[in-house]
């Protein structure tokens, strides 16, 4: 076997720069489907992964700024198709595809996903109406979460400024679709409910949504952390997402859904002309009960100047004087008569006791018996050589009781 010409052998470089020309004229634009296994995101934001079947897998890399075209989380085993070209990745001498998009196969795959997630939110309860907040008749800041640019933004700030101008709008810009969509989306609902209540950047409500696209488009909104996160929210979560036919499960979870990101602006505020309206017509109603009450009043005032007691009260005093002098001498007269019936009384009370005082017999020379301080009333009750008490009117003196023959 003769030696190769020196002209013939090819470096590493070459070879794979060669196999690389190859592949990619052969497969610059191609749809691959298989087992997705191995996904990782590098800090980049860069995504590798594998794809395979049976019998074969092939690396795979989709860089940051392309995943914002994948709508929904990648998972291990799941089955998707990923266009790209192929390639070789020459430091390494892998054969490789440069994913541009993904989807998940099957029919009905991306419909499935989105009736699994409801029906799991909704046992939890995330969608019941008991857990729907109240939104304030006139909010002070609104915070907004959605793209720093497009119509959406446009129609949210343009319509809440013309309608409600005192109404003050924060804007938290996120990414509203791709890989880096829903966790972008929950962590500004999150921001904005971790200000403190003394913050003046803290809004009294949060509109949460985009403008319209493809279902692939509005899919960060039926990512579950995104309804996580508005589930958790103190805050009161208006959600508008695309039109009024698209429905997400951000639409089911949050307190409010507005149609469209411009009837978001006429449901969290009020129009100022409705309001200068309402005024009025409190202003109205205020005057003209006022002004009755006022007329009713001075009706009232009239009534009385126009009585015969306003233009004689001096009459009327003089009456009630005299009045007042016959009650005062009814009561003196009749004091009078009470008086002294009850001097006689008192004096018939006093002869009463007058003539029943112990005391009475003794002053006139008498003298009264007792036995142990108690009254002796005849003599057959004493026996010879007791002892008995003699009461004067003066004192006292004590004695004995002699035989009755003595």
């Amino acid at each position: 076997m003769s030696n190769a010409l020196s002209s013939d052998i090819l470096t590493v470089t070459e070879l794979t720069r060669g196999l690389n020309g190859l592949v990619e004229d052969h497969y610059d634009d191609v749809w691959v489907e298989g087992e997705l296994s191995d996904f990782t995101r590098a800090a980049s934001g860069h995504c590798y992964f594998s794809l395979k079947d049976e019998d074969a897998q092939i690396r795979c890399v989709m860089w940051k700024h392309l995943t914002q075209h994948v709508y929904f989380e990648p998972e291990e085993g799941m089955q998707v198709r990923v266009n790209g070209h192929a390639s070789v990745y020459e430091r390494r001498g892998d054969l490789q595809i440069q994913a541009q998009a993904m989807r998940q196969t099957g029919k009905g795959a991306q419909q499935k996903a989105f009736e699994q997630l409801k029906q799991k939110l909704q046992a939890e309860g995330l969608f019941a109406p008991e857990r729907k907040q109240m939104l304030p008749l006139f909010p002070d800041t609104i915070g907004i979460v959605t793209s720093g640019q497009g119509a959406a933004v446009h129609d949210l700030q343009s319509g809440l400024a013309r309608r409600f101008p005192p109404a003050e709008v924060v804007l938290c810009p996120v990414t509203v679709q791709g890989l880096d969509a829903p966790q972008a989306i929950a962590d500004a609902v999150a921001a904005f409910n971790e200000l403190p209540s003394d913050d003046a950047q803290r809004p009294d409500l949060l509109i949460v949504g985009r403008g319209g696209g493809s279902t692939e488009d509005l899919w960060a909104f039926n990512e579950e952390k995104v309804a996580r996160a508005l589930d958790a929210s103190a805050l009161p979560v208006v959600s508008a997402v695309g039109h009024e036919s698209d429905v997400t499960i951000a639409d089911l979870v949050a307190d409010e859904r507005a149609a469209t990101p411009s009837a978001a602006a006429e449901l969290v505020v009020p129009d100022r002309r409705d309001v200068a309206g309402r005024i009025r017509g409190l202003h109205d109603r205020l005057h003209t009960q006022v002004t009755r009450r006022l007329q009713n009043a001075r009706q009232h005032v009239d009534a009385l100047v126009a009585s015969r007691a306003f233009h004689a009260p001096a009459r009327r005093l003089r009456q009630h004087r005299q009045r007042l002098d016959v009650l005062a001498d009814r009561l003196e007269r009749g004091g009078t008569r009470v008086v002294k019936q009850a001097r006689t009384r008192l004096d018939h009370l006093h002869d009463r006791l007058h003539a029943l005082d112990p005391e009475q017999p003794l002053r006139r020379g008498y003298a009264h018996l007792t036995r142990d301080g108690m009254p002796v009333h005849s003599a057959e009750s004493l026996d010879e050589g007791e002892r008995v008490r003699l009461h004067f009117q003066d004192g006292h003196r004590d004695a004995h009781v002699l035989p009755s023959d003595a």
